[in-house]
This record gives structure tokens, sequence and C-alpha cells, in this order.
């Protein structure tokens, strides 16, 4: 089974690649050259969701708010939604190792919903949380 025409099409892609030790990886988009990397589950969620947000897709149903200004924690992405450089398909040929390609289809009730692509196992996944999705990246 390879990757659905669904995921292929979307501009909304993230491939990611873990390290053995811990939740540690790279994140590439289609709209950079140069992957991020990410440390923990923590700095995973805040880049995918800055680069959603830069994308405005899929939109946030409900904005975080608070009592007190806060600064943002959220680390900011620079990118032209309309300068994609690479298909969905590179992605795959970025990522190496233990791989992955996530689509978020929508953003509910403070949680993603969406599908993995796993590389290494030919297999598609959908999840309906971000619980979910560490569950099938742990696997």
């Amino acid at each position: 089974m390879a990757i659905s025409d669904r995921m292929l099409r979307m501009h909304n892609c993230v491939g990611i690649t873990l390290k053995n030790d811990g939740f540690k990886g790279e994140l590439y988009t289609c709209f950079e050259n140069e992957p991020r990397t990410f440390n923990d589950v923590y700095g995973f969620f805040n880049i995918v969701n800055a680069f959603l947000d830069a994308l405005e897709f899929p939109a946030q149903k409900i904005k975080y708010r608070a009592f007190k200004k806060t600064l943002p924690t959220m680390e900011l992405v620079d990118i032209d939604p309309n300068e994609k450089l690479f298909d969905t398909e590179k992605l795959l040929e970025l990522c190496k190792r233990k791989a992955y390609i996530i689509m978020v289809t929508a953003r509910d009730n403070a949680t993603w919903q969406g599908m993995v692509y796993s590389k290494s196992e030919d297999k598609e996944y959908s999840f309906n949380s971000e619980v979910e999705l560490i569950r099938i990246l742990n696997k």
C-alpha cells in the first residue's frame, strides 16, 4: 500500500524522522529546504502548530485565551503558502530511518485529527487526537 493520493495532493503534510533515543527528530515541510529539529513532544507540537498557523489550514476552531498577558511561546514559521518548493512525495525521500508523513485534516476541540503514513510499515493510520498520534508514532 503506497501513500494515498489525498496525502500527495495536500500542502499541509509534514514529514518526520524519529531518532531512537526518546521523541527526538527532524521535521520536513514542502516549503523549506532545511529540516527543523525537535527534542521532545512539546517541541514537535509547537513546530507543527506554527506551520499550520502560517498556512492558515486547517483553521483552528478554538482560540486559546488567558486572563493575563503572556508572551507567545510558539515558534514562528516564516513561509509563503503560495511558494511550495516540492511535492509531498519528495518528503518521503528526505525522511530516513523511522519516518512518517503526517497530514492534519482538522483542528477541532483544541486537538488534531488527521492521517499518518508510516514509511517503514507502508501503512496509513488515522488519528483523532494528539495522544493517538503519539501512540502511532511510538509503535
